[in-house]
C-alpha cells in the first residue's frame, strides 16, 4: 500500500517529515522549533533508543494483528510490552541528556527550578496547617510551586512520613545515595535523611502515574470503540515523544485524569446514571487540587459528552430529557467541589483566595498574544506525536468526532484565552490521551500496512526529538559541570565572611558603571571556605543606595547565584563562583557616586546571613558596604 489515496497518512507523514527535517537541518529556532537543540548526544545511546523504539513498535504491530483480537494472551502481552518497553524507553531517553539517568531524575526532582515540590513538601510537619495556610504562603514558594495547589508537595510529605517509619538503616542508605544529587534544592545536603529519602518516593510516584495513564485510557476506549482500538491507543502511548522527554515532571501524570473523566462521561452517555456524572466531577476535583492547569479538562468532558449524546439521539429528543441533564450537571458540580470542600472543612483552605493568589502571579507574566496562540498548541502537538495529530486532523472528524472535537475545540479555546502564558507542551500533556484515543479508533479502519507507516513515523520523530531537543536544561548546574573560575587581576580584592561560622567568603568584586535608563553590573567572586556543605540555598542581593542607611535605593538585584542556576548548597570547598548581578538604573537617576551593599539571605525565612568584614569594607545591617562606589554617568 502506498500513501496515495490515504489523506490521513499523507498528512501524518507530511507533518512528521517536515518537522524532523527542521530539527535536523534548519539552522534557526522559530515557530517549528521552540527548544534548544544539541547534536552531541552519545551515538551509542541514540542507537540503543532507536532500537528500543523500533523493537517496541515491531512488537506492538505483531501483537495487535487482527487475528489475535480479543485474545487474553494478547492483552497480557500488551501489558508486558508496555511496562517493560515503556520503562526502557524512559531510561534511555533520560540517559541521553543526563548520562546517569537515575542521578538525572533525582536532580530534576530536587531542583527548585523544575518544580520545587520536594523543597516545599519534604519539611512539612503539620499537614493541616500547611494546607490551611497554603494560600498565604504560596507567594514565598519556588516559582512553579507558587502557581499550583498543594497536592504535589504533599506527595513528598507522604514520602518523608513513610521513610520516618521504615528501618533507619534503609532510610539512611537511600539518603546517602541521594544526598550528592540534592544540592539543587533549597534545603541543602544536610537535610534530614527522611526528607532526602522521601524524594525517591516522589520520583517513583511520578513514573507510576505516567504509566497508569494506560489503565483509564484502555477502559475508556474499550467502552467507546472496542478492545482493538483500546489496545492500539495504549500501545502507542510509549512511542509519543513527550513520554520520554519529560521524565520526572508530574505533568505527565495529570494526563491520567483526562481518560478517567472521559470514561465516566462515556458511562454516563451509555446508561445516563447520575453517579457517573458525580464520579467525573470527583476526578476533576482531584485533578484541580494537583494543578489548576487541569481546569480545561472540564471543557473537554462537556464537548465530548454532548457529541456522544448527539451521536445517539437527535437534539429534540435530548431536549425532552432536560431534567436528566440538569441533575447530571448538579452531580458533576458537587463532585467537582468535593476535594476542595473537604480541604476547607478540615484545614480552612480558601480555594477562591488560592486561585486568586496563583493567577495573580501567573497572569503577571508578560508575553505577546498572537505568537503564543500558535506556539503553545504546536509545542503540545509535537509532544503528542505528529503522526497521531495528522490522523486526528484528517480522519478524526469522520471516525472519532467526539474525541476530535473535544481535543481541538478545547485546545483552540485554551490558546486563544491567553491564560497559559509562557507554558509549554509539558503542561498540556493531558491532551495526549485524546490524540491516542482518536488514533486508536482510526487505525483499525486503515489497511494493516498503514499502521506500520504510523508506527515508523512515530519512531522516527521520537528518536530525533528526544535525541536532539533539550527541554530540561535550566534546572541548574551541578558541581562537576561548573567551570573553573579565576579572579581577574582587575577585580577589587576584599576580605569578608558570611554566616555565623564564616562559611562563605566574598573574595573580590567588579563594578560596571551605567547611565540613567541603562544597565550596570556588579560581578561578585564568592568562595565556600567551610568543610561542610552550605546548609541553605541563599539568595544574594546588591543594593545601590544614596545613603549609608540603605534606604534611598536607586537599584537592586536579588537572585540566587549564577542567575539562579548554581545555589550555594552546590558550592564546593575552595571553588570560586563568579556571580554577575545586573542593575537596571532608572531614567531619572542623578549622575554621581552611590554606595553598594552586598549580602545573602535565606529565601525560605527571609533572614539575612550574618556578615563580617575587614577594612576598608564595612558590615552594615547584616550586609557588606563595599569600599568602592557605583558610578552613574551623566546622561550626555
Amino acid at each position: 500500500m502506498g500513501l496515495a489515496g490515504h489523506p490521513a497518512l499523507i498528512t501524518a507523514a507530511s507533518l512528521t517529515l517536515v518537522y524532523v527535517a527542521a530539527l535536523l537541518f534548519y539552522p534557526h529556532r522559530d515557530v517549528l522549533i521552540l527548544w534548544e537543540r544539541d547534536f552531541s548526544a552519545p551515538r551509542g545511546l541514540l542507537l540503543a533508543l532507536g532500537l528500543a523504539l523500533a523493537g517496541y513498535a515491531g512488537g506492538l504491530w505483531r501483537l495487535l494483528h487482527p487475528t489475535l483480537d480479543n485474545s487474553k494472551r494478547q492483552t497480557l502481552g500488551l501489558v508486558a510490552l508496555f511496562i517493560a518497553g515503556g520503562l526502557i524507553i524512559q531510561l534511555l531517553a533520560t540517559a541521553i541528556t543526563e548520562g546517569d539517568p537515575f542521578a538525572g531524575v533525582a536532580r530534576r526532582t530536587f531542583a527548585w527550578a523544575t518544580g520545587g515540590y520536594w523543597t516545599v513538601g519534604a519539611p512539612v510537619e503539620d499537614v493541616r496547617d500547611f494546607v490551611g495556610r497554603y494560600a498565604e504562603r504560596a507567594p514565598t514558594y519556588p516559582v512553579h510551586q507558587s502557581r499550583h495547589p498543594p497536592a504535589l508537595s504533599l506527595i513528598f510529605t507522604l514520602g518523608t512520613f513513610l521513610f520516618r517509619h521504615l528501618p533507619p538503616a534503609l532510610t539512611q542508605a537511600i539518603a546517602d545515595w541521594l544526598r550528592p544529587q540534592s544540592c539543587l534544592g533549597l534545603l541543602g545536603e544536610d537535610a534530614p535523611a527522611p526528607w532526602l529519602a522521601g524524594a525517591l518516593f516522589g520520583m517513583t510516584v511520578e513514573v507510576i502515574l505516567a504509566m497508569l495513564v494506560a489503565w483509564p485510557l484502555y477502559a475508556w476506549l474499550k467502552r467507546l470503540a472496542g478492545a482493538r482500538s483500546a489496545r492500539w491507543a495504549v500501545g502507542l502511548y510509549a512511542l509519543t515523544p513527550g513520554f520520554g522527554l519529560w521524565v520526572s515532571q508530574f505533568d505527565r501524570g495529570v494526563a491520567l485524569f483526562t481518560p478517567l473523566i472521559l470514561w465516566c462521561c462515556e458511562r454516563f452517555a451509555d446508561a445516563r446514571r447520575l453517579r457517573d456524572a458525580g464520579l467525573a466531577g470527583l476526578a476533576f476535583s482531584l485533578a484541580t487540587f494537583i494543578t489548576y492547569g487541569a481546569v480545561p479538562i472540564a471543557l473537554i468532558a462537556v464537548i465530548y459528552t454532548i457529541a456522544r449524546l448527539l451521536s445517539q439521539s437527535p437534539l429534540p429528543t435530548l431536549l425532552k430529557a432536560w431534567r436528566t441533564w440538569v441533575a447530571a450537571i448538579l452531580c458533576a458540580a458537587a463532585g467537582a467541589a468535593t476535594v476542595w470542600l473537604a480541604a476547607w472543612l478540615w484545614s480552612g483552605l480558601d480555594p477562591f483566595r488560592l486561585y486568586q493568589v496563583v493567577f495573580d502571579s501567573h497572569l503577571g507574566i508578560a508575553f505577546p498574544f498572537w505568537p503564543f496562540v500558535f506556539w503553545h498548541p504546536w509545542d503540545l502537538l509535537t509532544m503528542a506525536g505528529l503522526p497521531l495529530v495528522g490522523l486526528t486532523l484528517t480522519a478524526g472528524w469522520r471516525r472519532a468526532l467526539p474525541i476530535t472535537s473535544a481535543a481541538l475545540i478545547t485546545l483552540a479555546a485554551l490558546s486563544l484565552a491567553h491564560v497559559a502564558r509562557s507554558e509549554t507542551g509539558r503542561v498540556w500533556l493531558y491532551f495526549v490521551p485524546l490524540f491516542l484515543g482518536a488514533t486508536g479508533v482510526i487505525l483499525p479502519a486503515l489497511p494493516r500496512r498503514g499502521a506500520a507507516i504510523v508506527l515508523g513515523l512515530l519512531v522516527l520523530q521520537s528518536v530525533v526529538q528526544i535525541g536532539v531537543l533539550r527541554v530540561l536544561i535550566d534546572y541548574g548546574i551541578t558541581p562537576e559541570r561548573y567551570p573553573r573560575v579565576e579572579i581577574p587581576a582587575e577585580a577589587v580584592r576584599i576580605d569578608t565572611r558570611f554566616m555565623s561560622d564564616g562559611a562563605i567568603a566574598l573574595r573580590a568584586y567588579q563594578l560596571q558603571a551605567a547611565k540613567p535608563g541603562g544597565e550596570g553590573q556588579v560581578v561578585l567572586y564568592w568562595e565556600r571556605v567551610s568543610e561542610r556543605p552550605i546548609p541553605h540555598a541563599y539568595k544574594a542581593f546588591v543594593h545601590v543606595a544614596a545613603d549609608p542607611q540603605d534606604q534611598m535605593r536607586i537599584a537592586q538585584h536579588d537572585e540566587m547565584p549564577v542567575r539562579s542556576k548554581y545555589p550555594t548548597t552546590c558550592w564546593q570547598r575552595g571553588q570560586i563562583v563568579e556571580d554577575r548581578m545586573p542593575l537596571n538604573i532608572p531614567p531619572d537617576a542623578q549622575a554621581g557616586e552611590y554606595l553598594v551593599f552586598v549580602g545573602l539571605y535565606d529565601p525560605l525565612t527571609q533572614q539575612r546571613a550574618p556578615a563580617f568584614a575587614s577594612p576598608p569594607a564595612e558590615e552594615r545591617f547584616a550586609s557588606i558596604l563595599l569600599p568602592t562606589r557605583f558610578i552613574v554617568e551623566p546622561a550626555k
